[in-house]
């Protein structure tokens, strides 16, 4: 006879049979009972009919923010965020549950926020990243009446300066270019990331599939945005050159002929980057901030650069265009100061000062 499904066996210690029921997410059932016999489908019709276990409910106390996790967890807000949201925001929340808990939800106000906050000082941004989850989580607490008001509303962020990724200057980008020729699997692995202005997370999974009439597409995994982007000369050239693998789609591939994982495209592109002798902190991420700062440099607008790189904000793309016209108006300031300066006429080449005539 078949074993029906979630159905092992094993012998204890004392070499007696048992049957096991263990489905993911239910609970798990054992019998002695003679496997067939009516007493044992009994037994397996009680197991399979089990209600699913709540994430995480063997650890929580009613009204408590434990509670309020696993509710939050289980609801309809949390099921209709992205995959990649869910995995940020759960470890945030996982570890937030573990120092608090087993704290009422009812009695949290906004000067226990700010002593959370105050705990986690010397890292501003992790910070500012559990404000922003336990205010949204809050937000549940009070559309299904947990609490009549959000106390993380009255809390600010802690203010810090941060540049970021560090962005790959033309000199990083140039000293990777000469250390690894067009044709090669590391030059293509940046061109994909500079030529398409993608987050690493897109570019690990581009492939022969999304190129078509000239375009390469992308649906961005932490926004959902489809974009069509025109290939770039360079990266048409750079793709056509490199032997693809015969048994994955993906252009960039491990050793094995596997996709990258997120955390592994990441690594791989740090370790070329420390090969090639770059400073520390040359990532894949800063080979997007790279590409932002060419569109912006190339005179493109705040909307123009947002259409490639899929930045539903501005703000982060207007810092671009405003480097960029900095450095024009700083540039032609330059040039006519030289003019005044000698007298002879300057002209802007290539982004360079140039003088002529005379």
């Amino acid at each position: 006879m078949k074993k029906p499904p979630y159905v092992s066996h094993y012998r204890d210690r004392h070499r007696k049979l048992r049957w096991r029921y263990r489905r993911p997410g239910f609970p798990e059932s054992q019998t002695t009972e003679l496997f067939g016999s009516d007493a044992w489908w009994a037994w397996y019709a009680e197991a399979n009919a089990a209600e699913a276990v709540q994430i995480g409910a063997g650890r929580t106390l009613p009204g408590s923010i434990s509670a309020l996790v696993v509710a939050f967890y289980q609801s309809a807000e949390w099921q209709m965020l992205r995959p990649t949201t869910q995995r940020t925001y759960r470890g945030i929340l996982d570890a937030y549950r573990t120092r608090y808990g087993t704290l009422p939800v009812a009695k949290l106000q906004s000067q226990h926020v700010r002593r959370q906050m105050d705990a986690k000082a010397s890292t501003p941004a992790a910070a500012n990243n559990m404000l922003k989850v336990i205010r949204r989580l809050f937000d549940f607490a009070v559309e299904r009446r947990w609490r009549t008001d959000n106390p993380t509303l009255g809390v600010k962020p802690l203010r810090y300066r941060s540049e970021g990724f560090r962005e790959w200057s033309e000199a990083d980008i140039a000293a990777f270019q000469a250390k690894h020729p067009v044709g090669t699997r590391p030059r293509l692995t940046v061109d994909l990331l500079l030529y398409t202005g993608q987050r690493p997370g897109d570019v690990r999974q581009m492939g022969r599939q999304h190129v078509r009439n000239g375009f390469i597409s992308v649906r961005q995994e932490k926004t959902g945005a489809f974009l069509e982007i025109e290939m770039h000369p360079a990266l048409k050239a750079s793709i056509e050159a490199t032997a693809l693998s015969t048994t994955c789609t993906h252009f960039i591939v491990t050793q094995h002929d596997r996709p990258y994982s997120a955390k592994g495209f990441g690594n791989y592109v740090a370790e070329l980057a420390s090969k090639a002798g770059l400073p520390e902190g040359c990532t894949a991420h800063g080979l997007r901030k790279a590409a932002a700062r060419r569109l912006a440099e190339a005179g493109c607008s705040a909307h123009e650069i947002a259409a490639i790189t899929g930045h539903k904000s501005l703000k982060e793309v207007e810092r671009y265009t405003r480097a960029a016209a900095q450095k024009g108006l700083g540039q032609r300031a330059m040039a006519r100061l030289q003019e005044n300066e000698t007298g002879a006429p300057v002209s802007n080449f290539g982004g360079q000062v140039r003088q002529t005539g005379g």
